[in-house]
């Protein structure tokens, strides 16, 4: 008896929450951050996209630029969108890697937001041998302190103007630079 009891509550149970699963199910939430009125969490509908994110965020603040989103782009749940302003994008166009996203709260370059259009999102990623740290060289494949330091040293007299002229730099040849070529920019 005690068994058909608490199926019978497991039943109504279901019964009673299905509706607030179903509406569960149909909606999305996404943090917004950057040029646009109001930044923060917003719950959206299922299908919604980046566009219908930034009206419900208040829309765009006056220097923000989208050149480099997709604002077609389909949300999933918990998808953090960025909205770069003129001059951030004027700084990732030069390969400047570090964005300040959130000023007060903390620096967070490892951030990128879902609506970056590829490319730019790759080239961005990309390490500059013309202004990277010793740390960011180090990241390379094949490229430890001492090369690292090589680097910087040839860089105070010699700007690289194409990738390939790291080969220039004693101890990087053809095979180490074939392994970094993929991720090194000027």
């Amino acid at each position: 008896m005690k068994k058909k009891i608490l199926i019978l509550f497991i039943l109504l149970f279901i019964g009673f929450n299905s509706k607030a699963k179903e509406l569960d199910y149909n909606k999305i939430g996404v943090d917004i951050k950057g040029a646009v009125k109001y930044p923060g969490f917003y719950t959206l509908d299922y299908n919604s996209n980046i566009y219908d994110a930034i009206k419900l965020s208040g829309g765009l603040l006056g220097n923000a630029d989208t050149s480099i989103i997709n604002l077609s782009k389909k949300l999933s749940n918990e998808d953090v969108i960025i909205i770069y302003t003129i001059e951030e994008v004027e700084e990732m166009k030069r390969g400047n890697t570090f964005i300040k996203v959130i000023e007060k709260e903390c620096m967070c370059p490892k951030i990128e937001s879902i609506g970056c259009i590829s490319n730019l999102k790759q080239s961005s990623n990309l390490i500059n041998i013309n202004t990277a740290s010793k740390e960011e060289l180090m990241i390379l494949s094949g490229i430890g302190e001492a090369k690292a330091n090589l680097i910087i040293e040839y860089r105070k007299n010699n700007l690289f103007t194409d990738i390939k002229d790291i080969m220039n730099i004693k101890g990087i040849g053809q095979s180490i630079f074939d392994k970094i070529k993929d991720d090194i920019t000027i």
